[in-house]
């Protein structure tokens, strides 16, 4: 799993483009999505990581990227350790820590 701005991992905090302003001609790296049809097309795209911000949408784009191969990997919005064990066992491949609480 990918971790962007965990409180204990050194990274960048991404620069998050929501899909509606999404302009292929920026490179954008990080497109939040609100369903299946926003990720394929943001794969199709050439994004490289496809966000959500629920983990029931995150399960279900993942089996999407899985089945299709995307090149782009899925990211899920967490706000506690509580949430990123639920990505982890979910296996998504990226996390960003926002507003993030540690216990």
């Amino acid at each position: 799993m990918i971790l962007f701005s965990h409180p204990l991992v050194s990274s960048k905090t991404p620069k998050i483009s929501d899909f509606n302003t999404f302009d292929s001609s920026q490179n954008d790296e990080f497109v939040l999505v609100k369903n299946k049809i926003e990720a394929v097309i943001s794969n199709a795209r050439g994004v490289k990581f496809v966000v959500c911000n629920n983990l029931s949408l995150a399960k279900e784009l993942q089996g999407v990227a899985d089945d299709y191969l995307f090149d782009s990997k899925i990211a899920l919005i967490v706000e506690s350790d509580e949430e990123l064990s639920l990505a982890i066992d979910a296996r998504i491949d990226a996390v960003i820590c926002e507003n993030f609480r540690i216990p």
